[in-house]
């Protein structure tokens, strides 16, 4: 090339979900009686979830009505219908909230969402992130802002609440610190953060005079007798918030790539407010969101039907995280803790347990030889070793919580699984051959 086109900060970039089907594939290359069992991806409807009935209807009759329209395209910056109608949505949960449609804008999905929150910063400037973090949260603040992610803790002793003294700690000490990333529920722990934990988060926005980014996309799946505290509610009047949310887990539609962004407290800093407005022009750029969604977004909501589907459904992730956890938690090598929202638990192995000698027997000779080539790579992660001999041994594909940013060793799975035979063969094995692999080198 005449010039370099190449850029290093890819290497800043991880997105190990998707990346293992790679491995994957070879494998199923190299082993034909090889069967995958996905708990990488958060996808309802690859493991069995049907999509409702009343949305198919719903759909159905847009077409009817609407005619070939619905196939076009919408405002760049969403359906304005939608945006009025998410404004009258946001209040129903958060009496206090005062949004103005001109500041809800609609995304192709929340990882274009994601991807603009970023890059329109200005140069250096930096969001605080979790860790563990949502892998394109994490790698798209770092791919703008050219540097590692700097985080904060969520404490595995503290049912994966915030550390709130080491989030003061880093904002401290790093004055392009301009705003803190809130994944709640949250991806992957499963989480869900309490009232007393949003409140001292905002006080410490307020403190330090920071906007906050409220990643919201699970806000609908919460069980075991658990709140999803509003925190549109305690940042009124008080801090910026962006918050975050679309219909890929919730319906579920992944397919339909449908987010939107929320500008809360544009009043409250100029700055804020021109920060916005850039957002809102670069959103031009995308031409539009899919307009279907958007179209039947109300509908959709306030169905009649939905709240039960709702209910089953969270109902099910409930038995999910239960029976998982405590399977789990039968291994005297992992720490466990369930999962409270979402559909996704992070169980880690305890200190020590791990290393670089440990393997599982593999059936064919020639995916056992590629699986020893990848994990004698150097600097290879160990839980990520860990995960890819479980997946050539029996199939089972999870995702390393290294993955995620996180200094801990486990590994995420989803809670999705319909069949409860295959949820309960699946995780059984799991307990089986970490019990195996552990103990390879004893």
């Amino acid at each position: 090339m005449r010039q370099k086109i190449s850029d290093d900060r890819p290497t800043l970039m991880r997105y190990e979900i998707r990346e293992i089907v790679d491995v994957v594939q070879k494998i199923q290359e190299l082993d034909k009686n090889f069967k995958f069992v996905g708990e990488n991806i958060g996808d309802p409807v690859a493991k069995g979830w049907p999509v409702p009935p009343f949305l198919k209807e719903i759909l159905i009759d847009a077409i009817k009505q609407e005619g070939d329209k619905i196939f076009g395209y919408t405002h760049s910056r969403g359906y304005p219908p939608a945006r009025k109608w998410v404004c009258k949505y946001a209040k129903r949960f958060s009496p206090s909230a005062n949004l103005d449609y001109e500041y809800v804008l609609f995304t192709s999905g929340l990882g274009a969402a994601i991807s603009t929150i970023y890059e329109m910063l200005p140069h250096g400037k930096r969001i605080l992130q979790p860790t563990p973090s949502y892998p394109t949260h994490a790698s798209m603040e770092s791919f703008n802002a050219n540097l590692e992610s700097v985080s904060y803790q969520l404490n595995p002793n503290n049912d994966w609440q915030p550390d709130i003294e080491d989030m003061e700690a880093k904002i401290k000490v790093d004055e392009n610190i301009v705003g803190i990333l809130v994944i709640n529920p949250n991806n992957p722990t499963g989480a869900v953060y309490s009232k007393e934990t949003l409140e001292k988060i905002v006080a410490l926005a307020e403190k330090y005079k920071l906007f906050i980014v409220s990643d919201e996309v699970y806000f609908r799946m919460v069980y075991f007798g658990k709140k999803f505290e509003q925190i549109t509610e305690i940042a009124n009047n008080r801090v910026p918030l962006v918050v975050m949310r679309g219909l890929s887990k919730d319906v579920p539609w992944p397919g339909g790539r449908c987010g939107w962004l929320e500008f809360h407290g544009i009043d409250l800093d100029p700055d804020y407010k021109k920060y916005c407005d850039a957002v809102k022009k670069r959103i031009l750029l995308e031409v539009c969101s899919t307009t279907i969604p958007q179209m039947i977004l109300e509908q959709m909501y306030e169905h009649p039907k939905f709240d039960d589907w709702n209910k089953e459904y969270n109902a099910h992730l409930e038995d999910n995280s239960r029976y998982i956890a405590e399977t789990l938690s039968k291994s005297p090598y992992l720490k466990v803790n369930p999962t409270y929202g979402a559909f996704y638990m992070m169980p880690l192995f305890k200190e020590g347990v791990l290393n670089d000698r440990q393997t599982l027997p593999i059936e064919s000779p020639e995916a056992k030889k590629y699986v020893e080539e990848i994990t004698s790579k150097p600097g290879l992660k160990l839980d990520k070793r860990f995960v890819y001999y479980l997946l050539a041994a029996t199939g089972i594909c999870v995702v390393p919580a290294s993955s995620f940013f996180s200094k801990h060793y486990g590994f995420r799975l989803t809670t999705l699984e319909r069949d409860p035979a295959k949820r309960n063969a699946t995780y059984e094995k799991v307990v089986e051959m970490i019990q195996k692999y552990v103990e390879s080198t004893k």
